[in-house]
């Protein structure tokens, strides 16, 4: 099945995050900016806590995340919705910082009030210099599947050409291996 359309919009799958300060507060001002920028709210999970995946930038161990997915109903074009979901993350306290690799190549990460990423857009394939949407490896992150699945588990990966609850199933069976 198909991501659905909605009939004034773009359905777009949000994955929000937060692991510095007052996460359910941060998270919960996130989703009324969201609202108020971006597009109705249609469906929201019910938050996550997820131990924090790669490497970090601070020494000391790393709060967890709490993440929520969301479906927003849209009137945005794919690069609009970054640009609102960034300055609602700056708002919120997320410094905008390029992203830092090791040596190794390996991506660094930093604790975060708010992290705002694009899952899905409707299902459309961007790929330009400023986002890549599917995002590149929500369907290997099952901090970002879990949430996702609640409350869209029939969308379809428009590059995999699965839909979510079958990606997170598949990933749940290799986990366990």
């Amino acid at each position: 099945m198909q991501s659905p359309k909605a009939t004034d919009g773009h359905q777009v799958l949000l994955l929000l995050g937060s692991n510095l300060g007052p996460r359910e507060a941060v998270l919960t001002a996130a989703r009324g900016l969201i609202a108020e920028r971006v597009g109705v709210l249609v469906a929201e999970s019910a938050c996550c806590e997820t131990v924090p995946e790669g490497r970090f930038v601070e020494t000391e161990p790393v709060e967890p995340f709490l993440n929520q997915a969301l479906v927003v109903e849209t009137r945005l074009s794919p690069l609009e919705v970054l640009d609102a979901t960034q300055a609602v993350e700056q708002e919120l306290g997320r410094p905008a910082h390029a992203p830092e690799y090791a040596a190794d190549g390996e991506r660094i990460y930093r604790a975060r009030a708010i992290d705002i990423d694009i899952l899905l857009y409707d299902a459309e394939i961007v790929e330009n210099e400023r986002l890549t949407v599917p995002h590149p490896r929500f369907h290997e992150r099952r901090f970002a599947l879990e949430p996702a699945v609640q409350i869209a588990p029939h969308w379809e990966h428009p590059s995999l050409k699965i839909n979510l609850k079958e990606l997170l199933n598949s990933f749940l069976l290799s986990d366990s291996q």
